[in-house]
Parts: C-alpha cells; structure tokens; sequence
C-alpha cells in the first residue's frame, strides 16, 4: 500500500491497481485448493451424510455409498437422501466416491425415476410404463427416465401440455424423445443475439461440460443429433418469445391473424400517429419535428448460399418481423429479372459493385435494409434479399414496405446512391404493388448523401445532395444503417449456411434485440446529444452572426432567396457553391476522358476492364485527398471538434478500406507499381508500420521518374497520359478554389479591422479568419501535390503557367507583411497607459508584389464580382450549419417526448389487452398477469426517463463530464 499525505493525491493500494500482483503471490494457495475438493476434504475421518445425518464410514462396518452434487452444494449425501433430496431436481449430475476418487453419475443409474405432471412430487395413478427423455439444461444434458402423470390432472392436457408446464420444451410432436428447458433456450437466445454463439457451438459446450471423454457412459448422443433438434426447438423458442411480446397471444383472432411487421420492436423516439404525436401535429409549426428520417443501404455481408437436396424452408412468420413478405417480394421481382444494378457517380463504385456480382451459389448475395436514420432501429418490413446487385426493383420495395400504412407529410431518405436512385423514383413508385404503394402527391419526399459517403462522390453531386443543405434533418449523418450493419454482420457466419426461412428468423431475432436495446439507450444517448447540439448550437450562432454583419442588408435578402429557391427545386442554381469558371470541372473532365475510353474499346485500340482508367486514377487521386484531411485534422487548431482523435482513427481506418480496393486495381493498370513495393517492403521489414495519411499511394507519377521507361512498361496503355490530364485539371480547380477562399478572407480580415472592437469579438473573429485560412491552406496543398506528380510525369518545363506556391503567394493584405511587425508592436505597447491597444496593422515597408496565382489561366478578371461570390458561399454555409444546428437542438426535445409519449402509449394498449381473450381461467390468469407486467414495465422506463430527462440542464452536464468522454471539456466550459 502506497500511502500520501499532504500532497491532494489519492493513497494507492496494490490491491485495485494491480490484483493480478497479488494474485501472483498467492497462486500456489489457488492451485491447492481446486485439488483439495477432488478427496473428501474435512470428511476423511468420519464422513457423514449432511441430510441425515448418517455415518458412512463406521468403525469396522461397511462403508455406505457416497454421493455429492455441485448443484446443491459441497456437502455429502447418502444414497437414500440424495434420491429423495433430488425428487424434484432431475437435472443435477452427481459424483460418487469410489474409494479414491470422485467420479460422474446419473440420477438414472441410481434408479431415480422422475414423476410430470406433479413438479416430481409422485403420481397417484401413474400412467403405465416408464419413458427415457433427453433433456438439454444448461448444466449440461442429461438422461432422465420419467412417467406421465395418469390422474384427473393429465386429462385437462395432452403429454406435451405437461412437459411444457413441467418448464421442458419438446423437440417434436409424436412421443418427443428430447426435451430443452426454458431456461436453456433462453440462454441460448440471448447468447445468439449478443454474442453471435451458433447452436451447433452451444451443444457442443454443452456436450463437453456434461462429458468431455465420452468414456463414463454419460454421453447420450452424437453432436449433430442434438445440434439438429436443438437448433430446431430454439429456433421456436424465439419466435414465440417475440410473440408474446407483441401481444400476439392475446389477439382474440390468434397469432396467425398477425399482420405484416407487426412483431418487430419499434423505435420508441420516431414519429408514429395516434401513438407518440400530438393530435394536432399536421398543424404544427415547423413541421420537419414530425419528419421521418430514413437510412437506406445495401449489405453484401449477409449472403445465403443454395444447398443441395434443402427442404423447402418457410419463415415461422413471414412478413411478420424485419423481413418484407417473401411471396409478394418475389412475384413483384419476377418482372424486373434483367434489370441492372444502381448506377452510381462514386469512383469507388466500380469495386464496391465487384463484390455484388459474385452470386454463384448462392441464394442472395445480400440484404437490402432500411432503418430511422436517427436512432439505427430497424423499420418494420426494412429488410429484404438481394438476389444480384443493388436492383432499383428490389431497394424500392423494401423502402416502400416500410412505409405501406404510415402517416406521414414529410420523408427524408438517405441513401450513399440517392444522387441516382431519387431519379425516377415517382414512375417506379407507380409500378409497385398498391398495397406499399406511396402517395408521393401527399409526402414530400428529400433524398440526401450519408456525410461519409458523400466525400466520395463527385462534388457537383455532393453540393447538391449533402445533408448540410436539406431542411429539417438536423445534424442527422445518415450513417446510422452502417453501424447497424456493423451489430448484424457477426451473424453472417452462421446465417450463410442456413435454410431461407431459418435465417431470416435468426436474422429477425438479433434485430428485434438491436431494436430493443437502441430505444433503452435512448435516455443517456438523447440526452448526451442534446447536450452536445446545444452547446456547438451556440458557436454556430455566434459565428453566423460575425460573418453576417459583414454582408449588406440588401445583400442577405438576395442570397436568402436563392437559398428559398434552391430548397424548392434542387435543379436552381446551387447558392452554396461557386459558380462554374470557363475551365470544366473535375466531375466534366472525368466524364469526357470516361466517354473517350468507351470509344477506344469500341474501336479495339483499348481493352476493356469492369473499372475503366479514369475511375482508377480518380480513386487514386481521392485517397490524396483524404491523406491530406487527415494531417489537416491532425495539425489543425481552428477547428474546434470534440472528438478528433476517433475522428481521426475513423479517417484511417476509412482510407485503409479504400486503399486495399485500390491495391487491386493496381494489379491492372500500374503493375510495375506492385513490384516497386515489394522492393520498398523488403528494405524497410523492421520498420514500424507506417500510418494512414504517410502511405505512399505509387499513381503513375511516383513511379521511379528515373526509370522512365519502366513507368512506361508498368503502366497500362494510356494511363499516364489519362493522369496528366487529371492533375492539370486538379490544378487548375485548386487555384480556383484557393483564389475563392482568399477573397473570402480578404473581405473577413477587412471588416475586423475596420468595425471589430473588444476582446471577445476579436477572438471570435481570429478564429473565423483562421478556419478559412485552412480551408486556403487545403487547396494549396492539394495544388502542390497535383503539379508535383505533373512535374514527375512531365518535368519542370512542361506547364510553365503553374508555378510553384510559395506561402507568400497566400498572403493577404491585412496579415503579416514584414518580419518586424510584431516587434513594432511590443515598442508600442511599452511605456503606454492604461487601456492602449495594439496597433491591428503595420503596413510593411516595402512594395508587396501581386501573386501570380490572380493572373493566373482561370482568375477572374472582376475582384469585386470574385469577392460578392466568394462571400455568398461563405455566408449561405455559414447560415446552413446555424440552422442545422437549431433543427438539431429541437428535433432532440421532440423526440425526448416522443419517446415519453410512447411509454405512455403502449402502458395503456397492454392495459387494454387485459381480459380481452376468452379461454381457460389458467390461461386468462396467465395472459392477464403478462400483460400487466409489460404495461409495468413500460411506465417505469417512461418515469425513469422522465426523472433522468427533468434534471437541471447543469446537472445532466456534471453527471456526463464526470465520465470519461470527449466532449466533457466543452460541457463543463458552457454548463459551470
């Protein structure tokens, strides 16, 4: 024990900073006492049975037979009382002294005989003949020999009502042979939801603990016999369990009159009419707090493969859970057979759909889902097969299924392909069957980009469909399917060999389960956000309001327009971007050199590849780019983000994702790229793995630029010229868009200096001022890079129109000009009174030269015209985030009550199922009691989230910095 005193330190103790230390000295004493239990113990000298009492060791007698059983603990019994002690425990193994050791028994070979229908109390008229019953029990499995009850008793049900009221779940119909407890099955269920353990694995731990040598005769039969019957009756099991929880076994009409979805959890926090809104929420102003807010995805995890001689396989409920109704699903696909995949403008895509194609043998090569965008729960009916790609046939039913009879006005999709499947959508919408058919004539309908996936896309499309811009959505990021997917696909393993219909009620199993356990979250996660979206609500505001006051009036009410416009019809001109300069962009340059290869296969002068050139080398190009936000992230101060090193690690692992995509391609089109690696991979073996953002990429133009012509011959046919063209271009937008983040700052650093006055605004200003300075600074990057690798490609004199950038060729008037000028400012601080302020500039001395980047091919010859349109962009995003930011705030409060609300809601609806079905008095006592409970249950969590939720905003905010999470340091600035 480490003890201090006086210095404010906590006293350490060896015991809970390092148990394992202790433990170590004290491993000896452990060990002996696990072999001490294999003898008697304290009973060698005169063991007696602990029941009765009994001496089982006289002195010259015959020593009597022993017994003890872990379940009821480490005492001896003899062998009249363990019979009768275990009377009404069948399922307890036992161990019996055999004069030196211990060694395993049965209850059946001492005799036992257990008695159903009586909870093992005996039978007064048992029926004739005893049976032997498997039964699995989680401590392990066992032989039980029983009788049936033959009294008054057994006529009110049938053998298998008996087992099931004796807790035993029998595997079959007909003189079932083997039975699982409840208390296994629901162990298992949970094990598989949780921690992805497959049956065969979990009889096989099973088997193991009740003989792992199989030699004492307590084996009872092969894995694979019980691992069938067993995955059978669990499988059963679960769907009876999310029965019960729907209420489907009080619907007077029965479990089969359950309709479509109806036994999926669903998320407590989404709007649901007639459950968690007000009645008058079609009114209510602004109406985006009752949007819906879908994410939609494909996943080619979760595939199934065709097996030989399967027999046909239907789901328990079909259409009841996740899953969409298989029947009408495939009558509806039947009509689009040769339809092709989504077409996508992400360069990446090429790779992504490779993996969609490989459907050999398999039944689906992935399942299609929808989830609430917001709260990762999956919807009802949001769940389908895929049979061969990403189908508009297939994505469009199961975004439509769940929907078919939800009230809504307003829908917000995200989709990482919306750019293309929002096209077309209202035909396709008529062609679906009218049950999911949606009324888009009543629901607006606005399709967004997941924010990850948005950067892949190119940036024409990305302006267009960011979430940034779509009103009513908040800070929504749109990725919540993929970490869904991400609780999902550790179930692929077992789920690939499964039947149809077996897999999709294990699938809808550990869904129902993720569904449960998103809304129990909801009262720490909504209230962490809301936390968080209040306190950057805040900046957002305040940074709004510095760059607003920069802007004329008349000014504001122009943009403000074009925005109204945009928001109405994304076809407007984007107000959120600079308008296009003479030069084609990136997204037209990748397009023309697309249409051009197409031309040279055609013609025979090229081969053809499923991922064309361009779309190889803009991939490259990308992995650039991400590169280069990663040591931005990591450099940057402006930019105050509360988790930046998960933002970080998250950026990494997404480059490295994309990067062995990349890795493949290269096998195609820069070949002698490969070997240049294993050359590099060889000299540096003992180096430390290299991070994300030092990679290098080896594109054509990092090729030994010595060796020229092995760049030649390592290249396929065409590629370096295609890359000349693709940095030429990258250039020439770099500069364009460096030149626009210069005006903007130009104009920022004017107006502080002429109308910014006091600290606290100073401060804000600097900082608004250096966010752009960085944005400036990424485009100079990204133009050094893009003319260093056309210098390697080409050689210095190649283009001399792009220069070198210098880091005074970013400067701006109004920022440093001479290398004194801080020095100035001390001389004149020194000796002044009370109150002086330090000069905001010093002109330099000297002539500062224009930077040719502003006579550059591509700048704008009108500065003023460059500056109103830098600005406009500046001051649209500006007011975009502020506005996400208050929609965030108030969607959190909206769905805090939404939850309450529905709590509230489905307290009552149990409550109302009370004495709603006619039956038994045993059985109505029993659905009445369940039913109860839930409606419990249900208000409890409404009044714990009530408490947790009425707490001072300041409370909440010390109980969650208290934690060890990442954004504590602004909470406690903006709550203490």
């Amino acid at each position: 024990m480490d003890k201090v005193s006086g210095t404010g330190k906590r006293k350490r103790y060896e015991s809970s900073d390092d148990p394992m230390a202790q433990w170590r000295k004290e491993k000896q004493f452990f060990l002996d006492e696990t072999l001490r239990r294999e003898g008697l113990g304290d009973c060698m000298v005169a063991p007696e049975c602990a029941l009765c009492e009994k001496l089982l060791r006289p002195l010259g007698g015959t020593t009597e037979r022993m017994f003890r059983c872990s379940d009821c603990g480490e005492f001896i019994q003899c062998l009249e009382c363990c019979l009768s002690h275990h009377r009404m425990s069948p399922l307890h193994f036992l161990e019996e002294w055999q004069g030196e050791f211990w060694r395993k028994t049965t209850l059946g070979a001492l005799g036992f005989v257990y008695h159903v229908g009586h909870g093992g109390k005996p039978c007064p008229s048992p029926a004739v003949g005893q049976h032997t019953m498997v039964v699995v029990d989680l401590s392990g499995i066992h032989t039980v020999t029983y009788r049936y009850c033959g009294c008054s008793r057994s006529r009110q049900t049938t053998n298998l009502g008996l087992l099931m009221r004796n807790g035993w779940y029998p595997a079959t119909l007909t003189d079932p042979s083997t039975c699982a407890t409840f208390r296994v099955l629901d162990m298992f269920r949970l094990l598989n939801v949780v921690g992805n353990i497959n049956a065969h694995d979990f009889i096989l731990t099973l088997e193991r603990r009740t003989d792992a040598l199989g030699s004492t005769g307590v084996r009872w039969m092969p894995v694979s016999a019980a691992y069938q019957s067993f995955s059978r009756v669990s499988r059963q099991w679960a769907f009876l369990q999310r029965a019960r929880r729907a209420g489907r076994a009080h619907d007077p009409a029965g479990l089969e009159a359950t309709k479509r979805g109806e036994m999926l959890v669903n998320c407590w926090a989404c709007p649901h009419d007639m459950r968690n809104l007000p009645p008058d929420w079609r009114d209510v102003d602004p109406n985006f707090l009752y949007m819906l807010i879908l994410a939609v995805d494909a996943n080619f995890k979760l595939k199934n493969r065709i097996r030989a001689n399967e027999r046909d396989d239907p789901s328990l409920g079909p259409g009841w859970g996740a899953f969409v109704e298989p029947t009408a699903y495939k009558e509806h696909l039947r009509n689009y057979v040769g339809e092709n995949d989504i077409s996508t403008c992400i360069a990446f895509a090429a790779l992504l759909q490779k993996d969609t194609r490989l459907t050999t043998g398999l039944r689906t090569s992935g399942v299609g889902g929808c989830v609430c965008a917001r709260h990762e729960c999956v919807r009802p009916n949001g769940m389908g097969d895929l049979q061969k790609g990403e189908r508009y046939a297939n994505m469009d039913y199961i975004v439509m299924s769940c929907l078919a009879g939800f009230a809504l006005m307003m829908l917000t999709i995200s989709y990482d392909i919306a750019c293309q499947w929002k096209k077309n959508l209202k035909p396709r919408n008529a062609l679906l069957p009218e049950p999911i058919r949606l009324d888009l004539d009543k629901v607006e309908v606005q399709c967004g980009l997941p924010v990850w996936h948005a950067s892949s896309h190119e940036a024409e499309c990305n302006n267009e469909n960011s979430l940034s811009v779509l009103v009513g959505v908040g800070k929504s990021d749109g990725e919540g399917v993929e970490r869904t997917w991400a609780d999902l696909n550790p179930a692929a393993f077992h789920t690939k060999e499964m039947g149809a219909g077996n897999r999709h009620n294990t699938l809808e199993d550990k869904i129902d389960s993720h569904n449960f356990l998103k809304n129990l979250t909801h009262g720490d996660a909504l209230c962490r956000k809301l936390l968080v979206a209040i306190a950057e609500r805040q900046r957002q505001v305040e940074a709004f309001k510095e760059v607003n006051k920069t802007v004329p009036k008349e000014l504001r009410t122009e943009w403000q327009e074009q925005i109204d416009v945009f928001v109405a019809d994304h076809r407007e001109p984007n107000p959120y971007v600079l308008p296009a300069s003479g030069a084609p962009t990136e997204a037209e340059l990748r397009l023309s050199m697309k249409q051009e290869e197409e031309a040279e296969v055609r013609q025979g002068r090229a081969r053809m590849h499923a991922t064309s050139a361009t779309a190889f080398l803009s991939a490259g190009i990308q992995l650039e780019d991400a590169q280069r936000r990663i040591r931005a992230e990591m450099a940057g101060h402006a930019l105050v983000t509360a988790d930046r090193a998960s933002k970080i690690h998250d950026r990494r692992v997404a480059f490295l994702v994309k990067l062995a995509k990349f890795r493949k391609l290269q096998e195609v089109f820069t070949p002698g790229a490969l070997r240049t690696m294993d050359m590099d991979q060889v000299g540096d073996a003992d180096v430390q793995a290299v991070k994300a953002e030092s990679i290098k990429l080896f594109m054509p133009s990092e090729l030994s630029a010595v060796e020229t012509v092995e760049r030649a011959v390592g290249c396929a046919t065409g590629v370096v010229a295609l890359e000349i063209r693709l940095r030429e271009n990258q250039c020439h937008n770099a500069l364009v868009q460096l030149r626009a983040n210069l005006h903007t700052k130009r104009h920022l650093i004017s107006f502080r200096n002429t109308h910014v006055t006091g600290q606290v605004r100073a401060t804000k200003a600097r900082t608004l001022i250096a966010q752009v300075g960085e944005r400036a600074q990424a485009c100079a990057d990204k133009y050094t890079q893009g003319r260093a690798a056309l210098t390697q490609l080409c050689g210095d004199d190649y283009a001399p129109h792009f220069k070198p950038l210098k880091g005074a060729d970013i400067a701006l008037d109004g920022e440093v000009q001479t290398t004194d000028t801080a020095a100035r400012a001390k001389l004149a601080m020194i000796g002044a009174g009370k109150g002086a302020r330090t000069p905001r500039h010093v002109a330099g001395t000297s002539k500062k030269v224009l930077s040719w980047i502003w006579s550059a091919a591509g700048a704008l010859d009108d500065d003023e015209k460059a500056l109103h349109e830098s600005l406009r962009v500046e001051w649209c995003r500006a007011k975009a985030r502020k506005c996400r930011w208050e929609e965030e705030v108030l969607l959190l409060r909206e769905e805090m009550r939404r939850v309450l609300r529905y709590l509230e809601w489905q307290a009552a609806w149990w409550l109302g199922r009370v004495s709603v079905r006619g039956g038994a008095a045993e059985l109505q006592a029993g659905l009445d009691a369940y039913a109860r409970r839930q409606a419990r249950i249900h208000t409890e969590l409404r009044d714990f989230f009530r408490v947790q939720w009425s707490q001072s905003i300041g409370e909440v905010a010390k109980s969650i910095v208290a934690e060890p999470v990442e954004d504590g340091a602004d909470l406690v600035q903006l709550f203490n």
